[in-house]
């Protein structure tokens, strides 16, 4: 397969941020292409809703990067989670539930119920204790990670600053501020919604999600952005299985597109990020494709940040 670029002076921004939402999906252990759909069900929830085109431009490429600092701290994870899969199997499921739901959810990442009794307790005393240590510094690298990404990308300050608020609830009972209501930007709100719908049709149909959105309204989420996604969960979660979500989720960049070109691009990307992203749609009709491809990003992850 030829690698060239079919333009080799451009490059669409949001080719390169896709490509490392799949990679996040991997590295997170979540399915591929979540992000993606999360961030299909948060622009749908941008036209239903009619917010203005600078607060679409900031839910689009917020929803997409939400968890790429995730990835960034995980030797964390390591230490803390009983298993590669444990925080997203048990945790991720009530990150946006009730503070007890969430609490319960982390207790099971940090000793999975698949363990004996003392297993259990003995990863409890070892776990707890590292995970309070630790949680700093992931909520500090989400952020650092976002500006590294976001700034060089020309998505500015508008974007990386979102990042900040992504463990605050609509209650007033999130991290680290505790901020609450419309002190949260838009963006932000929309996408706990979007991110939360798309794990949650993971796991159920569409009446499902629905109920889960609802429950959670008005405590992580702002009940006149749950409402409307309620409202019409069904047509805003639905994606044709012959269409593209890969895409439909860059058709969905709202207007003007964002274009790395010329130097910009070998300035802010390394050349193999680049050399690959324009062609990862003509692999993505199978999935060995797609994990074939992703790998990549996933093994040059440290040496990328360190070039920038």
């Amino acid at each position: 397969m030829d690698d060239a670029l079919p333009d080799q002076g451009r490059v669409r921004t949001v080719e390169v941020i896709a490509a490392l939402s799949l990679a996040t999906d991997l590295a997170m252990g979540l399915r591929l292409e979540y992000g993606l759909r999360s961030t299909l069900v948060a622009m749908r929830l941008c036209d239903r809703l009619g917010v203005d085109s600078e607060t679409a431009l900031q839910t689009y490429f917020h929803c997409l990067l939400f968890y790429i600092g995730c990835t960034a701290p995980a030797d964390v994870g390591f230490d803390v989670f009983g298993g590669d899969d444990a925080m997203t199997t048990y945790a991720t499921p009530f990150r946006f539930g009730s503070r007890a739901e969430a609490a319960r959810g982390m207790m099971r990442a940090v000793a999975p119920p698949v363990g004996s009794m003392p297993v259990r307790a003995w990863q409890v005393a070892r776990g707890l204790p590292r995970l309070a240590l630790g949680f700093p510094s992931v909520v500090a690298a989400t952020c650092e990670v976002a500006r590294m990404l976001t700034e060089p990308l020309g998505l500015g300050t508008n974007v990386s600053q979102l990042f900040a608020y992504e463990g605050e609830r609509w209650d007033g009972k999130g991290f680290p501020d505790g901020v609450r209501e419309e002190q949260i930007p838009l963006p932000v709100r929309i996408v706990h919604v979007a991110r939360d719908a798309a794990f949650q049709h993971i796991l159920g149909d569409d009446e499902f999600v629905g109920q889960v959105i609802a429950k959670r309204a008005g405590g992580a989420f702002d009940p006149s952005i749950a409402e409307r996604f309620v409202r019409e969960a069904g047509a805003i979660l639905e994606v044709d299985s012959r269409a593209s979500l890969w895409e439909l989720v860059l058709a969905s960049e709202p207007k003007p597109w964002m274009m790395l070109e010329g130097e910009a691009i070998d300035r802010r990307w390394p050349p193999w990020v680049i050399s690959r992203t324009s062609l990862f749609h003509k692999w993505s009709g199978t999935l060995e494709g797609s994990r074939n491809w992703v790998r990549l990003p996933r093994r040059c992850w440290d040496s990328m940040l360190r070039s920038w």
